[in-house]
């Protein structure tokens, strides 16, 4: 049976941390690579002491090794972090993911749909479901549309959601890589070859039953912790970017107007569920199925 190794460059709350471990682990994960930027994380001494875990800290040393600084750009530290991962992998697919990222099968196993992939297939993306607070208690997704749904579905607010294909977050994937590739690069999304272009992958989605829940913003207090640091960080479409500055040209206090336009971004009424639904761009859980939203 495939094994796999999970790595991530984490600075997250505990909850968070915890339930990554806690729903790879249950996944069958031989192993979960967590990168703290932070490496006086509070979270380093239970996770030292997890025999599934391997904590790193990413001390300037760390960094150094890789050639960066603990100054470099999150994302260039991300991708030199996750590409290390790869060079040490003993498993048979490294996944790389974030800690606010959980693979969902609807049926079947990891181990079982890393079998089942050709040899010929080098990296396999899964398609991201970005969670949202629906009208109801089933733990609500949406899923990667075109755009002209999003146009059709979203009305004044589908210039904000076209970009990204109906997300907020990304709507690409996050993919699982094939050991033995030499000398290739990992960056978010995908890995690079040595010649510089992106190594083919194949893409699973809502056909196959494959999802990477997306808990990029289960409520307001999550993000509107984040808020600063996605926008420094380029984590917001830059439709959404403009209309922080116009909210900041014109509010003395804009915090109302930045719940509103939480609201706006990963909210769905009854009438745009319905509408998801119809286009089969909703993924509903019930609780007993679906991770805890921290």
């Amino acid at each position: 049976m495939s094994t796999f190794c999970v790595a991530a460059v984490v600075n997250e709350p505990a909850p968070i941390l915890r339930r990554f471990v806690a729903w790879y682990r249950a996944l069958g994960a031989a192993r979960i690579v967590l990168y703290f930027d932070d490496p006086s994380d509070p979270e380093l001494p239970e996770a030292e002491a997890d025999p599934i875990v391997q904590p790193v800290r990413c001390t300037a040393g760390f960094w150094q090794s890789l050639g960066l600084t603990p100054e470099t750009r999150f994302t260039l530290r991300q991708n030199a972090a996750l590409s290390a991962a790869y060079r040490n992998l003993r498993e048979d697919w490294l996944l790389a993911v974030d800690a606010d990222e959980l693979l969902f099968l609807r049926a079947g196993s990891v181990a079982a749909l890393l079998d089942g992939q050709p040899q010929d297939v080098r990296s396999l993306m899964i398609e991201p479901a970005e969670f949202v607070q629906g009208p109801d208690d089933a733990a609500t997704f949406r899923l990667p549309i075109g755009r002209a749904v999003v146009n059709r579905l979203y009305g004044s607010d589908a210039e904000i959601f076209r970009k990204r294909h109906g997300m907020i977050g990304h709507s690409v994937g996050k993919a699982f890589h094939r050991r033995g590739q030499d000398g290739i690069r990992l960056r978010q999304h995908w890995a690079v070859a040595p010649d510089g272009q992106p190594v083919p992958y194949r893409t699973l989605g809502r056909n196959e039953g494959a999802h990477l829940l997306h808990y990029l913003a289960p409520d307001y207090g999550v993000w509107r912790r984040k808020m600063e640091w996605r926008l420094a960080s380029n984590g917001f479409p830059e439709r959404v970017k403009a209309v922080f500055d116009e909210i900041r040209a014109v509010e003395a206090d804009p915090e109302a107007a930045y719940a509103g336009l939480y609201a706006r971004l990963h909210r769905i009424g009854p009438e745009l569920r319905d509408a998801l639904r119809r286009e089969d761009a909703l993924l509903e859980l019930a609780a007993d199925r679906a991770p805890e939203a921290v």
